[in-house]
């Protein structure tokens, strides 16, 4: 059983149909090429890296299928000598949040927002027992899918929607990932009381967001965008997440410190060929956006419910 006997029963049919019902005329094609994965790998590494090797392969033929799936946002991954260069070096803010000593061993976890799982998979490389993911976003689906064919685990699985959507009702898990989410919700202290739902009493939440500088009181309000991204609505401050983690009966065990996003953390690749951090600046001040805020920092919080 996949965590749950509820889990299982909403998760199952996405391990042959992996885009369920959703209409996308990019589908059909997804799915051919997904069916020229037929080779699984003989060596992989999720500790260090996402790494698969494999014995028998034609690497130009595996790029050319892989290119299809563009953009590549998180990463990287490595596929023998073939590295996915994604726009994010996703690494960096893993080594981050493994400074504040989360133990996800044997734990079952809930990856809220996942992307195309690159965390996913290195938190079973850390000992995680299982991980369900929730990524609507369906070019995401689809390299999480092509991933997983070479990967070939039983321990992670995805359905494509979003939280409250997910149709997961009575389901708690050990750990609640929200990585680069809050800052795009109207309701930011709902989402974080709806994370919180689907907590064990000693269940631990991790939160990853953009912090605004102290200047700000209790959060940034965009007028429009901020560092070119459509939809977001509070990039709180510091003093701001705190608050609302004691509004809602969170604990705080541990935190990391604010790093600023760099152009080696977020950059154009050939995986993602489009604009990226680089366009997100003022060209003549790079500590700030475009759009005249302060420039990007980042932020993890390690989090216990007080029931």
């Amino acid at each position: 059983m996949f965590i749950s006997k509820e889990i299982e029963e909403l998760s199952i049919d996405y391990l042959s149909k992996p885009f369920g019902d959703k209409k996308d005329k990019r589908v059909e094609r997804w799915l051919d090429l997904l069916n020229q994965l037929n080779t699984q790998a003989e060596i992989v590494n999720l500790k260090d890296e996402v790494r698969v090797d494999l014995s028998t392969i034609d690497i130009e033929e595996i790029e050319s299928i892989f290119l299809e799936f563009l953009p590549w946002r998180k990463g990287p991954f490595r596929i023998n000598d073939l590295l996915i260069d994604s726009e994010w070096n996703s690494d960096l803010k893993w080594k981050r949040l493994q400074a504040l000593k989360v133990n996800l061993k044997n734990k079952s976890i809930l990856d809220v927002g996942s992307g195309n799982g690159y965390y996913a998979f290195r938190m079973l490389g850390m000992g995680a027992k299982q991980v369900l993911c929730l990524e609507p976003n369906l070019v995401h689906v689809s390299q999480f899918t092509a991933i997983n064919k070479l990967v070939d685990s039983k321990k992670v699985r995805m359905i494509p929607e979003r939280l409250e959507s997910s149709g997961i009702k009575q389901t708690e898990f050990d750990c609640v990932f929200s990585m680069g989410l809050l800052y795009h919700q109207r309701n930011p202290q709902e989402h974080l009381q709806n994370l919180k739902d689907f907590l064990k009493s000693d269940g631990q939440m991790i939160i990853e967001t953009i912090i605004a500088p102290d200047s700000y009181g209790i959060a940034l309000e965009p007028v429009d965008r901020y560092a070119s991204m459509p939809n977001v609505h509070f990039v709180h401050t510091d003093l701001g997440c705190k608050s609302m983690f004691e509004d809602l009966k969170l604990d705080l065990v541990s935190e990391s410190d604010t790093v600023p996003t760099s152009h080696l953390e977020q950059r154009k690749t050939k995986w993602m060929p489009f604009k990226s951090f680089e366009s997100a600046l003022d060209q003549d001040n790079q500590s700030l956006t475009i759009e005249g805020y302060p420039a990007p920092s980042r932020k993890f919080y390690l989090l216990e419910p007080k029931f």
